[in-house]
């Protein structure tokens, strides 16, 4: 089974990473951006579907929960 984890900061969470790139998409496509977020990709692939076991993965291991929101998606 295979997932695919998305983590990104929290919106309340200032990122100056997305922040830099949002100047410079700016400047290189001469038109205004509303906002650029940066965040994280994983894929995780398991023998057979646990779901609980990848919300675990997701919540304790590539995700710090005061800062970052995580998203689960199955494929």
């Amino acid at each position: 089974m295979k997932y695919v984890i998305i983590v990104k900061p929290k919106k309340t969470i200032l990122d100056p990473q997305g922040k830099a790139i949002k100047k410079v998409a700016e400047r290189y496509l001469q038109n205004k951006i509303k906002n650029i977020r940066v965040g994280k990709y994983f894929e995780v692939e398991i023998d057979k579907r646990n779901d609980e076991l990848i919300d675990k993965l997701a919540k304790n291991v590539l995700s710090n929960e005061v800062i970052e929101d995580f998203e689960v998606l199955k494929e």
